[in-house]
């Protein structure tokens, strides 16, 4: 029997992690608008990243830069202050801690239940498996079968885990999203960590703060890890326009001609990345297809651990794993991972290298974010791909988009009354998943509801 549909809300934000609490937020501003948030987690405002319940993650930014407002770039440093755990310290310190991201969690949703018209937000502890018209508005369902209509629709579906090279599921592998259960492992098992990103990191901080004893080997394709912030970066002066016209080859020796003259002024060659900082939009959708296309072969990794870096504390203690021997990064390719004899074989070729086998007791997948529509996770993104409702993003990243976020279909045409925001905007915007992009996305986006809801 088909389940009842309670009475419709203005709008339906489908996940609650940052974005979609951000996007909530901004909502509740407008008088008079209904809201219901579509969240599995037991807490809204948490999300892959924020919902970690370990001291040793922390935030990859510092405080000061990490306020959920545009318009008030103070404010989480100021709801720091109000924090036990910030007794005694002073203003420069707080503004330049890298905050554990339970803190951070915590802050966005006392944001979210302090809110004036927090009444008017509707809270759906569920997962929305699929979506589909309902004359003006849209009915999502939810994996109980509970039904919501809505007017309109913001997908704030986050970060979606990739899946291990080859899929099938395999005894003895954890999920580093899975935070409990890289806590649970034994601390005498060998480990073996596929991917070498920032949720490589997250598993190795949480190893050692266990007192782990066992070897740890980590296999990305180019072996290279996130780098290090440097205190007191400071954006280099100048903008960008010698980039815009340049191919990848020529951006990255400008660049590194910038930060070899960052390091020759006695300043951190840090200050020549974070110069680009507010115009990757703009220098990503100048490029032509084939440039993005070669941006993506062969110089992706660079930009990553270059641009998304790691707080120092934390680099001292990866760096200091791998000084002991008990931490290895090698570069190779991933055939096989099996399960064997109780333990798990994982089958690659180290770069330059013969086909090799190694076993281990865990293999923890850390290939971070799915990009791409086709291997999407859960129910959702392939339902609304199978209705043509939403459609694979510029060189299948992601989402088709435009404008502020407004969705576009199969035949790329907008379709009215859904929005998205975040990583499902890769293809579009590429520089889509750190708070200063997410916090005016999540603004802009509750502007256009607005502006639609009221015929405008």
């Amino acid at each position: 029997m088909t389940a009842a549909v309670p009475e419709p809300v203005d709008v339906l934000v489908i996940g609650g992690g940052a974005c979609g609490a951000l996007v909530a937020l901004h909502l509740l501003d407008q008088d008079g608008v209904r809201v219901a948030l579509a969240e599995p987690r037991h807490a809204p405002a948490r999300g892959a990243a924020y919902s970690t319940p370990r001291a040793e993650h922390v935030l990859n930014v510092n405080a000061a830069r990490m306020s959920a407002f545009d318009g008030v770039p103070d404010d989480f440093v100021a709801w720091l202050r109000t924090q036990p755990e910030s007794a005694g310290l002073e203003d420069a310190a707080l503004a330049a801690q890298f905050a554990p991201r339970r803190v951070y969690g915590r802050y966005l949703q006392a944001r979210l239940d302090a809110h004036p018209a927090r009444a008017s937000l509707a809270l759906h502890a569920e997962a929305v498996v699929d979506l589909e018209r309902d004359g003006a508005g849209f009915i999502a369902t939810c994996a109980s079968g509970a039904r919501l209509h809505a007017r309109a629709v913001v997908l704030a579906t986050g970060n979606l885990p990739a899946a291990l090279p080859g899929g099938a599921p395999v005894s003895g592998v954890v999920e580093a999203w899975d935070y409990e259960a890289v806590a649970a492992i034994a601390p005498d098992a060998d480990v073996g960590i596929v991917g070498a990103g920032l949720s490589m990191v997250d598993v190795l901080l949480t190893l050692q703060a266990n007192g782990h004893r066992g070897g740890v080997l980590a296999i990305s394709r180019n072996g290279l890890m996130p780098l290090a912030h440097a205190p007191g970066t400071v954006a280099q002066a100048g903008g960008v326009d010698a980039l815009m016209p340049l191919g990848v080859r020529a951006r990255l020796r400008m660049l590194r001609q910038w930060a070899a003259d960052a390091v020759a002024q006695g300043r951190p060659w840090q200050d020549a990345v974070d110069r680009l900082r507010p115009h990757v939009r703009a220098l990503w959708q100048a490029w032509p297809e084939p440039e993005r296309r070669r941006f993506l072969r062969h110089a992706v990794r660079q930009w990553d651990i270059h641009r998304h870096r790691i707080a120092p504390g934390v680099a001292a203690i990866v760096y200091d794993m791998a000084a002991t021997g008990q931490f290895s990064l090698q570069a190779g390719r991933l055939s096989r991972i099996e399960a064997r004899d109780g333990r798990v074989a994982i089958d690659w070729t180290p770069r330059g290298g013969a086909p090799i086998t190694t076993v281990v007791d865990v293999v923890v997948n850390a290939t971070g974010m799915e990009k791409r529509l086709a291997r999407a996770p859960g129910r959702l993104l392939p339902a609304l791909h199978a209705r043509g409702l939403v459609a694979p993003g510029p060189l299948d990243l992601g989402l088709a988009t435009c404008g502020d976020g407004e969705v576009l279909d199969s035949n790329g045409e907008v379709v009215p009354g859904i929005w998205t925001l975040g990583a499902t905007r890769v293809g579009d915007l590429w520089e889509t998943v750190a708070m200063p992009e997410l916090r005016g996305q999540a603004e802009r986006v509750a502007v256009g509801v607005r502006q639609a809801l009221s015929g405008r």
